[in-house]
């Protein structure tokens, strides 16, 4: 590996901890290696092997071969990253290297991610389905030069496939699946077309169509709200129908000139929540709601990429508009009555409602410009400009039905109890570089730099009608902070397949405004908080490309940590921030191509968090470690091909694990709950022929029964308390056919 990132003959693609899952083996000098993959996350072109950085890239074949379609099955193969599976209604919580300090919640009561999400180039603000993917890319540590805000514990990238006028090309793609306690059967179809239009002009269509049954029952449901008790049970409430479609329409007259402009359009329908409450229904896959949660979800993206380089420099700009809309309706019996006033529940019939209404535009636009190999020989630099402007308006509803009329009040506002409004407007101007100088053809040092300056506006709007009439009790707020974060990284190339690195890098996260009634002075903003990440790792290829055994071990000291909490008077969910933690971590992945046919993939880390002094605000004391972050986590895989005069037969299996974790810091916090370790086992069986494949496969094959996380009885009492509850056994058939 030599300077400007060139790859070496041997530089390789899988593994985890700085390398690439493909699946893939070659024949080279008449022995097995493992074939070389070309990553961008570091807005270069350049093999996995020759990034001085702890990066996982996970190709599409990759992805289609171990049926990974979404976040939940991708974080099996990506070392630390950990998702909290809330299924379809909610977007899981998403964390990696362990920086994760709040509740194991869903993201409707839990502050920004401490990862940063794309597609290509724009911010995402969904769980996409992987489909149409030519790999997805994860970056591991504070990415805040090049990633800006959000990046604290690092980057997921999808990029996907380009259109290509080399020829029509397409796939089909089926699959019809059965979960142990789903009385229906799930399918998901999806289809590509690429189509040359002419000599310069491509069109690239993609779509997906899922059908999925739940396998949880709603056990509570109420025949007539406010009127009488009786309920009746739904059956297999948490099911999904999501409609994925892409567009993308490329240029390119010339081979310095491209434009590209893709549109992305998803929209989900959730039956109901992924979770289950075994100690009040006494059933495993059973939870006690009143009322039906069903939540719908649509998501619109247009952007345009242009592209354009010279002899000396590589000029690209992303222009993205993004329009999300969301609405749902959740269960609030349990914390009116838990947390607000227990007087709601002298109404024997009681019982609340809420309906949540969400709009978010994004506008985002960024320039880089990059040096190419015809510069100086030895000096590598890029430098940019970024913007983004987002616009939040979102409406909660509060329902009791009945509730009024047994008091015996007419507030004029019906069965509404509360209601809330906001309106956001946060826009970032930033700018930043990274300036490397190869001081030897083996060693190599970097630095970078981001500028930002942040604004935000918030409006609330608060009315109450129960208790004190109609009141307006909500603040409104704006903020700025402007501030630079900055990067460090030097790595030495002992050969050309062994190579040490060390890097310190930092990364942010925007501050804001609560909001919600009855909010005391402290209680009202929360502060921006910030991450330093002390980093030591190595790639290296062994056994003549046949084996690859990367590594990284890593300090993280994280100041002002946001943390989710529960208002003093009114229990709403607010930000606080708590003091500072520290977190260290060792991550290990190894690949290997065992002969011909036979391919070895594993990684392993390990993780010690804590807090680093007391917490008063969170209820935490020094050394607590972090909630939902386990300390040890691993995945061992292998493929088996076995050649037929008519094909192929491939065996596949995995076996991931992910050790306890507790959902609280300490034991003297009332929610605090240990959920236990668990093993999940995958294995498939293929048939591939000419461009048929044909697939037996099995997901949770042991059929474990585990949580991920949940809410506890505190606030929401023995009936509202749950736990999020992973999928059971699932047998599958899979058809594919590539023309």
């Amino acid at each position: 590996m030599g300077p400007k990132g060139k790859p070496t003959a041997m530089a390789v693609a899988v593994a985890a901890a700085g390398a690439v899952y493909s699946g893939q083996v070659i024949a080279q000098d008449e022995s097995a290696v493992l074939e070389e993959v070309i990553v961008t996350a570091s807005r270069r072109s350049e093999s996995v092997q020759d990034i001085p950085y702890n990066i996982t890239a996970v190709t599409g074949d990759f992805l289609l071969n171990q049926g990974a379609d979404d976040l939940r099955k991708l974080s099996q193969f990506v070392p630390g990253l950990q998702l909290i599976d809330v299924g379809a209604r909610d977007v899981g919580q998403a964390t990696l290297r362990g920086m994760n300090i709040g509740e194991l919640t869903a993201a409707e009561t839990q502050q920004g991610e401490s990862i940063a999400r794309y597609i290509n180039d724009t911010p995402l603000q969904i769980d996409y389905k992987l489909f149409d993917i030519d790999r997805v890319e994860v970056l591991r540590g504070p990415q805040g030069t090049l990633y800006g805000r959000g990046a604290l514990g690092g980057t997921i990238r999808y990029i996907l496939n380009n259109p290509t006028t080399d020829g029509i090309e397409g796939r089909l793609n089926g699959r019809v699946y059965q979960m142990e306690e789903s009385d229906g059967t799930s399918y998901r179809m999806s289809g590509v077309l690429n189509l040359p239009l002419n000599d310069t002009l491509a069109l690239r269509v993609s779509g997906s169509y899922l059908d999925e049954d739940g396998f949880v029952d709603y056990t509570e449901v109420l025949l007539e709200p406010g009127v009488s008790n009786d309920s009746r049970v739904v059956d297999d409430v948490n099911t999904e129908e999501t409609t994925s479609i892409r567009a993308a329409l490329r240029w390119e007259p010339t081979d310095d000139f491209y434009g590209q402009i893709n549109v992305l359009f998803q929209e989900q329908k959730a039956g109901g929540r992924q979770a289950t409450n075994e100690d009040f229904t006494g059933d495993e896959f059973e939870l006690p709601m009143r009322y039906l949660e069903p939540r719908d979800a649509e998501d619109t993206m247009v952007n345009l990429e242009l592209g354009w380089k010279s002899r000396y420099v590589e000029l690209f700009s992303s222009t993205s508009y993004t329009d999300f809309d969301a609405e749902g309706t959740r269960d609030g019996t349990d914390i009116l009555c838990e947390a607000i006033n227990p007087y709601y529940c002298e109404f024997p019939e009681f019982s609340a409602f809420t309906v949540d209404e969400d709009e978010t535009e994004i506008f985002v636009q960024e320039f880089r410009l990059l040096s190419t190999d015809a510069g100086p020989e030895r000096v590598d630099w890029i430098v940019g400009a970024f913007y983004e402007e987002e616009q939040d308006k979102n409406l909660f509803q509060e329902f009791t039905p009945g509730f009024t009329d047994f008091i015996g009040i007419d507030t004029g506002f019906g069965d509404l109890e509360f209601e809330f409004k906001d309106d956001t407007t946060y826009t970032e101007l930033a700018i930043f570089g990274e300036l490397t100088v190869h001081i030897t053809d083996a060693w190599q040092v970097t630095g970078g730099a981001r500028y930002f300056d942040q604004e935000t506006d918030i409006e609330f709007a608060c009315t109450s009608v129960i208790f004190a009439g109609v009141i307006e009790d909500c603040i409104s707020g704006k903020g700025s902070i402007d501030d630079t974060v900055f990067k460090f990284n030097t790595s030495y190339n002992f050969t050309d397949d062994i190579m040490l690195y060390a890097t310190f890098s930092e990364g942010f996260r925007r501050g804001g405004v609560n909001a919600g009634p009855f909010l005391q002075s402290d209680e009202q903003t929360f502060d921006s908080d910030a991450v330093e990440n002390y980093e030591l790792g190595w790639h290296t290829t062994l056994a003549d490309g046949r084996l690859i055994f990367n590594g990284a071990i890593f300090r993280i000291y994280w100041d002002d940590l946001q943390v989710p909490g529960r208002s003093e008077v009114a229990g709403v969910t607010i930000i606080q921030n708590a003091n500072e933690g520290v977190i260290d971590g060792v991550e290990l992945s190894a690949q290997a191509a065992l002969g011909d046919n036979l391919t070895f993939n594993g990684w392993i880390t390990y993780y010690d968090t804590g807090l680093d002094g007391d917490a008063p605000e969170i209820g935490g004391m020094d050394g607590d470690a972090f909630p939902g972050v386990p300390e040890l986590q691993a995945n061992v895989g292998l493929d088996y091909v076995l050649p037929l005069s008519g094909g192929d037969v491939i065996f596949r299996g995995n076996a991931y694990y992910k050790d306890e974790v507790a959902t609280q810091l300490n034991s003297g916090l009332p929610d605090y709950l240990v959920l236990d370790d668990y093993w999940l086992v995958n294995a498939s069986v293929e048939y591939a022929w000419d461009n048929w494949r044909t697939v037996l496969y099995a997901e949770n094959l042991l059929d474990e029964y585990y949580f991920t996380g949940g809410r506890g009885g505190f606030l929401y009492g023995e009936q509202g308390q749950f736990n999020y509850t992973g999928r059971p056994r699932l047998l599958g058939l899979e058809v594919n056919y590539d023309f």
